[in-house]
């Protein structure tokens, strides 16, 4: 999908179906005809498109012939997108920013719901001719859906926490797991993107003025906020997920003390009767009170085993 952008006289941006002058491309799961379409038209590397839609593409600032290409990485549900890797709910994907002498291009594999909202927010005040303040309001508005996104995983650790303490399922385990691929994607993420703003902020290829600097300057606390956060609910939840392993790995060992207890003190009669079930004489065989005789040692056996065994705290978990 290409939308282009284009501010009116009192900085709300309009969609238009022609790229004129100061436009703001914005591309999400663009088709082939539609990246070659962009490139014809505003003569941008073939691979700054490309390279932003590659899932692997890390956070970096690149220059060529006058274009300057920002990667970042934004967070998005994947159960809101058709994927066949949806075990894993929250991952991050690229997004490219690319500035040209007179346009904004913007790039993502995928849809991206804040985006929409802000191309869609009637309160936006933006003018597509400051190509440098409109990056800067991506990414605080990246920044800030990486705090919903870390706020959301941060409730669903709790209850998965609390279904835990009730019963120790798998699928609680499962979405502790899940949850924790998340973490990483997130924190590897904004440790890019920390090293990405700050080239931005110290280099050239970007002119910031006095207030945007300032403006920068306020991102990368934010970034840097979001991922300590982030890591630390990693560290946590990787506590979380060793503490419950070592919790079900006591109970197993539990279990299998208090089944090879119960085996050893019926192990006493089982013998018993095995040695006076023979065919071949037996010692008081001919006594009339022989079976209860036999009765009574069994009874006192076992339970003299099960009050050693008792003594020794094999019955308690």
């Amino acid at each position: 999908m290409l939308l282009i952008n284009k501010s009116t006289s009192e900085g709300k941006l309009e969609q238009t179906s022609k790229i004129g002058y100061n436009s703001w491309l914005h591309l999400e799961a663009p088709t082939t005809s539609e990246i070659e379409h962009v490139e014809a038209a505003l003569g941008v590397p073939n691979n700054f498109l490309t390279d932003s839609l590659d899932i692997e593409e890390c956070p970096r600032i690149e220059e060529r012939n006058g274009a300057v290409l920002i990667v970042i990485h934004v967070p998005y549900d994947q159960l809101d997108v058709e994927s066949s890797d949806q075990d894993v709910k929250y991952r991050t994907i690229p997004m490219g920013i690319i500035h040209t002498k007179n346009h904004m291009i913007t790039i993502c594999r995928e849809e991206l719901p804040f985006m929409k909202d802000f191309f869609n927010d009637e309160m936006t005040l933006c003018e597509t001719h400051l190509k440098t303040r409109n990056t800067l309001n991506i990414l605080s508005i990246t920044a800030r859906a990486y705090i919903r996104f870390l706020a959301t995983i941060e409730r669903e650790i709790t209850l998965a926490e609390n279904e835990l303490s009730k019963s120790y399922r798998n699928s609680e385990m499962y979405t502790l797991l899940n949850l924790n691929e998340s973490l990483i994607y997130m924190v590897t993420s904004l440790k890019q993107m920390k090293f990405t703003m700050q080239k931005i902020l110290h280099g050239s290829s970007i002119k910031l003025d006095e207030d945007d600097a300032s403006v920068l300057d306020d991102l990368l606390i934010e970034l840097n906020q979001a991922y300590e956060v982030t890591e630390i609910n990693q560290i946590n939840l990787n506590n979380i997920m060793d503490a419950y392993g070592n919790i079900i790995q006591n109970n197993v060992s539990q279990v299998l003390k208090l089944l090879a207890s119960f085996t050893i003190i019926l192990s006493v009669p089982m013998l018993i009767a095995s040695i006076y079930g023979m065919n071949v004489p037996l010692p008081y065989q001919n006594t009339s009170n022989a079976f209860w005789v036999v009765i009574v040692v069994i009874l006192l056996l076992t339970g003299l085993s099960t009050f050693v065994f008792y003594k020794k705290n094999y019955f308690s978990r």
